[in-house]
């Protein structure tokens, strides 16, 4: 079952500000300060087959193709992969790395919100690594220093199960009386695909990056008129019928299809029209990753063609899409699980300030506007 609240902002404020957990006693797993890293790809594949493992923290199998990709990366590479706290927020990734350091399941790569990218750099988690193909992803997607690249991105999307209400294309459409007490959103100050919810709703009501408050209002008023449902998760809301309408990242929704339509859910997504808004995560060679190489060759792996197109395929954009495009090297499969081209060219990405004050924002008013009317 895809937990959509992996990627959560729970604990942000925490991170922002530096708090960290101490780490526990060391052991003998082997750091980076220890192991040779290779200086080009060709020598750094070679060390990372004599590794022989990578291990990661917050990627669950159901999250944008990932499982398929653990599967491909073993068998092309020969290195086995172990995930630990696939379900991790971001926030619990960062404090697990620190409490990890020294551990023989010290993570190697995390998988985070774009938001913790920063908090991670100043706690100095992140090596610096510049991937092959580095040159072909767009600005937003990787750090000036090299810290950190992100691999893939997702637009905020709105599923509805049509066999209890009509299909939603815009947020307006969510104001007519029929979705009355059947919308589902959750905690945005515990997911990530929550506060994305928020700013899209935002975007189409007069907001800016910069300012998500008229979202806060909006869903305000979807909680004070009674619109709003209460649920533990996405599948869970449309399983139950505790809701007819969710909020999640693209991808999020290929992930539970099977699930909820075995259900008898007839499940259908779209990406409203009037508040486009996407987001990535991001992923970094750690410092003293026991697997240093396998590390990397993880990093390239991900925006690898192969990599690229396990990604599309499940319906996450790969941030080397527009290049892939021009070069012919996405498949038939991975264009087919994309949002479409227009779609694409409209997505608004915050910038790390502008994540920031989403966060602050909607931690400082969704208590008291919306989740005390709910």
């Amino acid at each position: 079952m895809t937990n959509t609240l992996r990627k959560g902002v729970a604990g942000l404020l925490v991170a922002l500000l530096g708090i960290t957990m101490s780490a526990c006693g060391t052991s003998s797993a082997q750091s980076e300060s220890d192991t040779k890293v290779g200086s080009n790809l060709e020598e750094i594949t070679k060390l990372a087959k004599q590794e022989g493992k990578l291990e990661l923290i917050g990627y669950p199998e159901t999250w944008a193709g990932y499982g398929d990709s653990f599967k491909a990366f073993t068998k092309k590479y020969g290195v086995k992969i172990h995930v630990s706290s696939p379900d991790a927020s971001s926030a619990e990734e960062i404090q697990s790395i620190q409490t990890l350091k020294g551990q023989p399941s010290q993570p190697d790569v995390p998988d985070l919100g774009y938001s913790f990218t920063d908090p991670a750099k100043q706690k100095n988690l992140l090596s610096s690594y510049t991937p092959s193909v580095a040159n072909e992803l767009p600005a937003n997607l990787k750090d000036p220093d090299g810290k950190w690249v992100g691999a893939y991105y997702g637009v905020l999307s709105i599923g509805v199960d049509e066999s209890k209400v009509p299909a939603v294309t815009s947020w307006k459409d969510l104001l007519k009386p029929v979705y009355k007490g059947k919308i589902y959103i959750g905690n945005p100050r515990e997911g990530a695909s929550q506060l994305a919810a928020v700013a899209s709703a935002a975007l189409a009501n007069g907001g800016l990056l910069d300012n998500i408050q008229p979202g806060i209002d909006f869903f305000s008023k979807l909680a004070k008129d009674g619109y709003l449902a209460k649920a533990s998760g996405t599948a869970e809301a449309l399983t139950t019928g505790q809701a007819a309408v969710v909020l999640d990242w693209n991808y999020n929704f290929n992930g539970i299809r099977d699930e909820v339509e075995k259900a008898g859910v007839k499940l259908t997504v779209n990406v409203p029209t009037d508040g486009v808004f996407g987001n990535y995560y991001a992923q970094s060679a750690l410092v003293d990753a026991p697997h240093p190489n396998a590390a990397r060759l993880w990093l390239e792996w991900l925006l690898s063609d192969d990599g690229a197109n396990i990604y599309a395929e499940h319906g996450a954009i790969p941030a080397r899409f527009q290049e892939m495009k021009k070069a012919g090297t996405l498949t038939k499969e991975a264009e087919a699980g994309l949002p479409d081209a227009d779609t694409l060219k409209r997505i608004s990405f915050p910038n790390i300030e502008q994540g920031n004050k989403m966060s602050q924002l909607v931690v400082k008013n969704w208590g008291s506007q919306v989740a005390n009317f709910e």
